[in-house]
């Protein structure tokens, strides 16, 4: 769902990022929406991590996920109990649930209308907050991978996946793919 949003509401947005961004920040491997960074950066960490292991005669196994229709599937409480455990500030809180609890959507096919429905779940597509709040909901499955040690390493580094968006590239630990095989 596109959501359009006035010109205030946009400003707004872009200086609640601005003042409360870095509350709101995502892993390195997640590659999408954010400033500075996209596809090419991801394709590049693919093509480095798979050259790095084929030079020393290693098969890289890659499993692809893409979750459908991510953004439309966060769950506001979700969002909100990870903002509350990443200690962002009461005041943006209470605008991202002010936000979300009066979101409004209606279905227009051609000049018709559809009555007025609650949108109970998901980030507004094209606002300036959603594309940062859908890194940081999605960042838990990321952390849990690292910490998990899942996946390869390059000396002491981690590669256990690439996440762009919805669609994440999981590289399973060396050890693990050659005993499945």
């Amino acid at each position: 769902m596109i959501t359009f949003s006035s010109i205030i509401s946009k400003i707004s947005e872009f200086c609640l990022n601005t003042k409360f961004g870095n509350f709101i920040t995502s892993s390195d491997l997640q590659y999408c929406l954010k400033r500075g960074i996209g596809c090419a950066n991801a394709i590049y960490h693919v093509q480095q991590v798979t050259e790095h292991f084929n030079s020393r005669g290693t098969t890289v196994f890659v499993s692809s996920l893409d979750a459908s229709k991510a953004f439309d599937r966060v769950d506001h409480g979700t969002l909100i109990n990870k903002l509350i455990d990443r200690k962002v500030p009461e005041c943006f809180i209470k605008v991202v649930v002010n936000w979300s609890s009066k979101l409004f959507s209606c279905v227009r096919w051609n000049a018709i209308y559809s009555a007025r429905f609650a949108v109970t779940c998901g980030v507004r597509q094209g606002s300036v907050l959603s594309p940062p709040l859908f890194n940081m909901y999605v960042d838990d499955l990321i952390s849990q991978l690292e910490s998990g040690g899942f996946g390869c390493y390059i000396g002491v580094k981690l590669f256990g996946c690439v996440m762009y968006a919805d669609d994440l590239l999981l590289y399973p630990h060396q050890y693990l793919a050659y005993n499945l095989c």
